[in-house]
Parts: C-alpha cells; sequence; structure tokens
C-alpha cells in the first residue's frame, strides 16, 4: 500500500524558512539563500502569508555597564540602576547617540539629577565628552535664561552673552534642563528646535548673533517632578520626549550608599502609608543620606530629630511615630529645634 504525502502548505513552508534563517543568525552564518527563498514563497502566495510567517523584529540585547558605579563631578558616587532591563546610564547615553530626547520624572531626591550627571559628566567617561550645562527651572525662568542676552559693561555699553542652550549647541554638548515642568511653557517653546531634532535656533533678540546651528552631540533632557506645585506636563512638552521614565527611591542603593537599615525601614513604612493614602510624604533618597551624614557627625539622636523637623507639619505626628517605633523610642522623636 502506498501513501501519499501532503505537500507542506505556503505557511508551513514559511515557518520552516524563519527558523531556518533564526538558525543561521544565531550562529553567526549566512543566512541569504534562506531569505531569498523566504521572499519566493511569499511572492508566490501574494503575499497572504506574511503576517504569519515574518519573523519577529530582532532584540538589540540589554545596554550595561559593567562597573557598580560612577563618580559624579561633586565626588559622590551614582550607583548604577536598571530602566526597562538596561543600565540606566548606558539607556540614556543610547537615548544622545540617536538623539531621543528623555524625560525623568518623580519625586524630588530620587536621584533623577545625579543620574543625569553620571550618564554626561561622570568620571568612566574621556576627558573631552564630558561636561553638560543646567538650566535650573522655576516659575521665573525666562527666555534670556536659556539662550542669553544683553549685559552691561562698566563703560555702559551692552554685551551679548550666550546663554546655557547656545553653548551646549555649539559646543556639542547636553542640555539639562531640572525642574522642567515648572518652567513656563511658552518660555520652554525656545528649546523645542532643539528637542525635535530641528537642531538650530534663531535668535531673534540679537539678528547679528544669527541661527545658531547644533554641532553633534548636542542632546536635550530634562528632570521634573510631577507633583510640584505650579508644575504643567503639557502635551506639547511630553510630545517631544521620545522616553519618560519614572524615577523612585531606590532603598537597596540607599544602604549601599551606607544610610543605616533602620533610617531606610522607617522611609520604606512610610512610603507605604504614602501610597495608601494614610500620608502625604515620605523620605527619599536625598533625605536618607542627609539622615546618614548627620548620624555620622551629630549622632543618632540628631539625625532622627532633623527628620522630623524636614517633614511637612501635616505628616509630623505620623513621622514621629514611624520612627519610634523603628529606632524602638519609648519617649517618641520631636523636631530639631534650638533650646
Amino acid at each position: 500500500m502506498t501513501t501519499t504525502q501532503q505537500a507542506p502548505t505556503a505557511i508551513e513552508m514559511s515557518k520552516t524558512i524563519v527558523d531556518q534563517i533564526s538558525q543561521a543568525v544565531a550562529s553567526g552564518g549566512d543566512a541569504t539563500a534562506a531569505r531569498a527563498a523566504l521572499a519566493d514563497v511569499l511572492k508566490n502566495q501574494g503575499g497572504a502569508v506574511a503576517a504569519a510567517a515574518a519573523p519577529a523584529a530582532p532584540d538589540p540585547g540589554k545596554l550595561v555597564i559593567d562597573r557598580e558605579f560612577v563618580t559624579r563631578p561633586n565626588g559622590e558616587k551614582y550607583i548604577l540602576r536598571k530602566v526597562g532591563g538596561h543600565t540606566d546610564i548606558a539607556m540614556l547615553r543610547k537615548a544622545r547617540e540617536r538623539l531621543r530626547p528623555v524625560l525623568l520624572y518623580g519625586p524630588p531626591g530620587t536621584g533623577k539629577t545625579a543620574g543625569i550627571e553620571a550618564a554626561f559628566d561622570g568620571d568612566d567617561l574621556p576627558e573631552g565628552e564630558r561636561g553638560m550645562y543646567t538650566v535650573p527651572g522655576t516659575g521665573d525662568t525666562s527666555v534670556p535664561d536659556f539662550v542669553g542676552g544683553f549685559i552691561q559693561l562698566p563703560g555702559g555699553k551692552y554685551e551679548w552673552v550666550d546663554g546655557p542652550m547656545l553653548r551646549a549647541m555649539e559646543e556639542g554638548k547636553v542640555l539639562f534642563i531640572d525642574e522642567v515642568l515648572l518652567v513656563d511653557p511658552k518660555v520652554l517653546a525656545v528649546a523645542y528646535s532643539g528637542i525635535d531634532g530641528r537642531g538650530e535656533y534663531r535668535v531673534t533678540d540679537n539678528p547679528e548673533r544669527g541661527v545658531v546651528k547644533a554641532a553633534p552631540g548636542f542632546f536635550i533632557c530634562g528632570a521634573g517632578n510631577p507633583n510640584a506645585p505650579g508644575a504643567s506636563m503639557s502635551e506639547a512638552l511630553v510630545s517631544r520626549f521620545q522616553i519618560q521614565a519614572y524615577v523612585g527611591t531606590d532603598y537597596k542603593m540607599a544602604k549601599q550608599l551606607g544610610a543605616s537599615a533602620k533610617a531606610v525601614t522607617s522611609a520604606q513604612n512610610m512610603a507605604k502609608k504614602q501610597t495608601e493614602g494614610a500620608m502625604g510624604w515620605a523620605p527619599q533618597l536625598r533625605e536618607l543620606l542627609a539622615f546618614r551624614d548627620n548620624e555620622a557627625d551629630f549622632g543618632t539622636d540628631f539625625a532622627l530629630r532633623n527628620m522630623v523637623a524636614a517633614a511637612p507639619e501635616i505628616d509630623r505626628g505620623q513621622v514621629q511615630d514611624v520612627l519610634s517605633r523603628t529606632f524602638g523610642i519609648q519617649k517618641g522623636v520631636t523636631g530639631l529645634k534650638f533650646d
């Protein structure tokens, strides 16, 4: 008895060839012939099986940096963190290479600015690649804070002085807008040409300065707290940042940087209460590092009382309670004050 073998369908053929392509790529071999065969199958079937047979987009792999920390310009260590499976400063540097503006947002004191400084001004970078310009954002930040303006000289004459944005453009450096969400959106419009890829700015306040073009390496990134009074997450602004990442406090990092286990536990307990809506404030990385330094210089009691004093008045009672319980202080912790 003779058995007739059924010819494979186009989809089956396509899947087989896709497997061959994947194996060739994985082993570093040549997949040209297999790709050509796949194209013939799809062509003969009028493209009907394209969606079912097309190989998945290649995974670029994880961006990692083989070191534990980077030293910032102020001498402090920044311990590398993970974001989306990638090392954070590796992601930031790749974003700069690809000209994809980054916005880091989250509570104050969680390490947003520290991460930006580590990425673009860290000690692991060659000397010529270090350096960035910063615009501190407030509700009073104006256009001249970005582009510069005329200043009066001792003799009474006026001279044009470039602002940080123009200097960063011409030098191919990073422009970091700290607390970017506090800046008036109308003022931020001056940076849009740098954010959205046009790479040039016409200095309207000084026609003789003309058009400033961005040198290779120019990049804009920002950080901010969306819950700060006066913060604005305007669509025009947010849509221009192609990468947006939330930054919270890394309690493991706080311990690695020397914060005491009890202080970190207290902060975690308060953060849980904050998430549940029972508190409006919880210590972040900045407060934990301040506790570390104060404890080393002035003692634990001083550091505890300082943390209570630093808390918003409305949350101070709960801060006292959490600290007293965690540190086992029966009489409670009072805020730091002059006797």
